[in-house]
């Protein structure tokens, strides 16, 4: 049970930057201890109820949803979900906090409709889609 646990926090203690994948991170831990009680919520609510007390406290921020979100290695892979927001939420703050001209902030919307649809040569090239999974972001 603790193993999934245990590779979150070798990820954050770690030498390189983990916020892009440190929200997916707890999500995985979080499924496969669900797993492993075989979606018995009985067994696994107990797990989930600590962990999501102490994510909630300490270490859910915005600008970890920003990072997952800015993640091509989960944002264009064909398990990246937000089903209640909370992603777009995230990065919706972080541009608020860290942009706060108006104007400015609208150009990083545009730049991020071009994200979300891999256009151009930026988002689209050879290049960059195998760097999706080749590269730390």
């Amino acid at each position: 049970v603790s193993e999934p646990l245990v590779r979150v926090l070798r990820l954050v203690d770690g030498e390189q930057n983990p916020m892009g994948f440190v929200y997916e991170a707890m999500d995985r831990a979080k499924e496969s201890i669900q797993n492993y009680y075989r979606g018995d919520i009985v067994r696994y609510g107990p797990f989930w109820e600590i962990i999501d007390r102490r994510w909630n406290n300490q270490l859910h921020q915005p600008i970890h949803a920003a990072g997952y979100y800015l993640n091509p290695k989960y944002f264009y892979s064909d398990s990246f979900t937000d089903v209640n927001g909370e992603v777009m939420e995230g990065l919706s703050t972080c541009i608020e906090r860290m942009i706060p001209d108006v104007e400015t902030r609208d150009l990083v919307i545009l730049e991020l409709q071009s994200y979300k649809h891999a256009r151009g040569r930026l988002f689209s090239s050879v290049l960059a889609i195998r760097g999706r999974t080749t590269q730390s972001p």
